[in-house]
């Protein structure tokens, strides 16, 4: 069986080499644009373009490529042949938070170009509601005059990778597959059932793109319950940390009185490609239905989420002026790029917010990612060496070897803001440094 997996980025890459392992024929389609057509001679050179620790992923691709099971291209004419097309594309917001579908509509059009009776169309980008009844659709039944349920099978199977996780999560973790109808989700459940370990649910399309955008939505709550909370806890001079141990230790047990409890850590912000937009897509697929209902809660949930880079910009006034500083004289070394720790993923990074408001003498470094848009990534020494305050914002590995009596020596003036609970307070302070952390006391 062949397979195109259209668009190269975190979701098409892992599992066009999970497929090629599972003796799949697999051509990945990338877009030559000017930002990624590199991606193209690094895969068929068996080098994954994406960056931290991603176990098995390197060993798969190479594998892919050398046994010819794989190959990238930008020839949308691999599809013509393919019994499978599974698109990975991009679907991000707007600055006013609307969907921008421009990236899928356009690899929609080419899919449709070149589709052949027979074949299952999947689509994995996450959409607002009713995206793959009203645009994916109509669009691929222009383009190849073909309909879909009968001509060709359409069905909407979101992705759940995550960085750090990604070919773990596309082998092990269910799958929900929604149907343009019930033999397009039967036809697509034994195509995911080819290579997924974990059970297969059957559905329909809406109910398929709402559980992908509720299923986020819901850590994204519950990530702003933990950022709010340790800002409560900080302002009435507890830690939050002692809190969440007290509550969590409520005990995981069968049966429907579960008194279990797991409060998330708290941290600098959230970012990623899905947390910061899916409930944005979520509520627009509401106010598209004009129910007429205004949700609270998850709007809420965004306005915390998004406000952690400005409270970390806060720690840092305070504890250079308790220094006898001002920001505007300091040197600030950043710890961290990437949104998530042992990740190369800067997209949406709550550091590239800090740096909008910090602006002036600041240096970042992070082991996984060199450069991004307009920052770029220094040597760990650099960054720490004669700094004024040392901010934590992704929790690496490399990160926990830091010893602190060598990096007091190392700066003019020893102050930490710890976003991701790195350092211990005590120890800090044994070292001579003024710390401020998210959730910790500040009196």
């Amino acid at each position: 069986m062949k397979v195109s997996v259209v668009g190269m980025g975190y979701v098409g890459i892992p599992l066009a080499v999970v497929l090629a392992s599972k003796g799949y024929t697999v051509a990945g389609i990338q877009r030559r644009s000017q930002r990624s057509w590199w991606k193209i001679s690094w895969l068929n050179l068996g080098k994954s373009p994406i960056g931290g620790e991603e176990p098995m992923l390197d060993e798969l691709l190479v594998d892919a490529v050398d046994s010819g099971g794989f190959w990238a291209t930008d020839d949308y004419g691999e599809i013509l042949d393919s019994d499978v097309v599974v698109v990975t594309v991009q679907t991000p917001v707007t600055d006013t938070k609307e969907p921008d579908l421009g990236h899928l509509e356009a690899a929609c059009r080419q899919v449709g170009e070149n589709l052949s009776p027979g074949t299952l169309v999947c689509l994995e980008s996450t959409v607002p509601p009713y995206t793959t009844e009203t645009l994916v659709r109509p669009v691929l039944e222009e383009k190849s005059g073909l309909r879909a349920g009968i001509d060709f099978n359409l069905v909407f199977c979101y992705e759940r990778v995550t960085p750090g996780r990604l070919v773990e999560n596309l082998l092990r973790l269910p799958r929900i597959v929604g149907g343009y109808s019930p033999v397009c989700a039967e036809r697509g459940a034994e195509f995911y059932s080819g290579f997924c370990e974990a059970e297969v649910f059957k559905t329909d399309l809406l109910t398929a793109e709402v559980s992908k955008l509720v299923e986020n939505s819901h850590r994204d709550v519950n990530i702003a319950f933990a950022n709010e909370a340790a800002l409560i806890c900080s302002c009435l001079g507890v830690d939050f940390y002692e809190v969440r141990e007290m509550v969590n230790s409520l005990p995981l047990r069968p049966g429907p009185d579960n008194p279990y409890r797991n409060i998330l850590t708290p941290g600098s912000g959230v970012g990623g490609h899905c947390l910061p937009k899916d409930p944005y897509l979520l509520l627009h697929g509401l106010k598209k239905s004009e129910l007429g209902y205004m949700p609270k809660v998850i709007p809420a949930a965004r306005r915390v989420n998004d406000l952690m880079p400005e409270v970390v910009r806060q720690l840092i006034d305070e504890v250079l002026e308790e220094a006898g500083r001002k920001i505007v004289d300091s040197k600030i070394g950043v710890l961290g790029l990437s949104y998530k720790e042992d990740t190369g993923d800067p997209r949406n990074s709550p550091t590239l917010r800090l740096l909008e408001l910090l602006g002036g003498s600041v240096k970042v470094h992070d082991p996984y990612v060199s450069s991004h848009e307009s920052v770029k990534s220094q040597p760990l020494i650099d960054t720490v060496l004669g700094s004024d305050c040392l901010v934590v914002m992704t929790k690496h590995s490399a990160y926990r070897e830091l010893e602190l009596e060598c990096i007091a020596s190392m700066m003019r003036t020893r102050t930490i803001v710890d976003g991701r609970g790195l350092f211990s307070p005590e120890e800090c302070l044994e070292n001579g440094f003024i710390y401020r952390g998210v959730g910790y006391a500040t009196h």
